[in-house]
């Protein structure tokens, strides 16, 4: 609970034992053992999570020299003494990430146990508690959908299963502010499809997008279908302005320009607001070391552009 408010806090369909399905990989691997390699090998899925190099290189510094890895190369964060990043609209000397670089693994900083060669280091940063969380979508493993209203019309099992999910979820409370984060931002939007397919939009208070895709084509949704629904795409330091997050705030704006619709549609960049506590906020910013102010940005949003629920009445005798 934050400030009063009860807080669900939902993870990704293929990250929880429901959402796998192992009989796909079973069945590739019976098709190979009987000689179908190629029709085999097809059907076994990737799982795909951020890469070793990117949970480093993504938000919180550099690899040196260019082209090197993490074993390899020597793990720079922004701002140390050989940040070889020059341009200073990207950031500046003083521009630490604005995250607990700290908590690490002693056992794995000290390579208990490691084998092979030790990497360039520092081991200190090779040992993030933050890596644990790097886990596959397992979601791969079940079917996708189609949705005629989307472009393209073939949704993949991640935006089929937890948008149901989700929508199911805000069915069951009577109503919601749902607030989604970078791979699920897709998610929510598609949510808002489920919700409206279902006949439950009315339902949806408010939608948050913390860096994460704000397409309204990819999810068949239409400007017109937040006319009533405060729409917030938020973004941190590191990561670039979206243009499609852009695009649909100012294509639910032009509504209001015509007087339709009365919702709030805002894009709040942190980087643009003038406060030096955001400097520094990182892609993974509700852990960062200021989260609880990028959290505070996001409530006094939702406190001024979503109404309260009216309390309901007593019941006459």
């Amino acid at each position: 609970m934050r400030k009063g408010i009860s807080t669900y806090l939902v993870d990704q369909a293929g990250r929880g034992r429901s959402g796998f399905d192992e009989s796909v990989i079973q069945e590739g691997a019976a098709m190979i053992r009987n000689g179908d390699v190629k029709g085999g090998m097809a059907l076994l899925p990737g799982f795909p999570r951020i890469t070793d190099n990117g949970a480093w290189t993504r938000w919180f510094g550099h690899l040196d020299p260019p082209g090197s890895n993490i074993l390899t190369g020597k793990l720079i964060r922004h701002s140390d003494a050989a940040d070889p990043q020059t341009d200073g609209a990207v950031h500046g000397n003083d521009y630490i990430p604005a995250y607990p670089l700290a908590a690490g693994d002693s056992s794995v900083a000290a390579r208990s146990g490691a084998i092979g060669q030790a990497p360039a280091g520092p081991n200190d940063y090779l040992a993030l508690e933050y890596y644990k969380q790097l886990v596959p979508n397992s979601e791969v493993t079940l079917p996708g959908s189609i949705c005629n209203a989307c472009e393209p019309k073939e949704i993949a099992p991640a935006n089929t299963w937890t948008p149901l999910d989700l929508a199911l979820l805000v069915e069951k409370l009577g109503g919601a502010v749902v607030a989604t984060h970078s791979q699920s931002g897709a998610m929510g939007h598609h949510m808002v499809r489920i919700l409206k397919e279902r006949g439950h939009l009315g339902l949806l208070k408010g939608l948050v997008t913390i860096e994460g895709s704000c397409s309204l084509p990819n999810s068949g949704l239409k400007a017109g279908d937040f006319d009533t629904i405060p729409y917030l795409a938020l973004k941190g330091n590191y990561t670039a302005t979206s243009e499609v997050c852009q695009t649909t705030v100012d294509q639910i704006n032009a509504r209001r320009a015509e007087g339709h619709g009365s919702a709030k549609a805002e894009y709040i960049k942190l980087d643009e607001v003038k406060n030096p506590v955001f400097k520094g906020t990182t892609h993974m910013m509700m852990l960062g070391t200021n989260h609880l102010d990028v959290a505070d940005v996001i409530l006094n949003w939702t406190d001024e552009n979503i109404p309260l629920k009216k309390a309901a009445g007593k019941p006459k005798k």
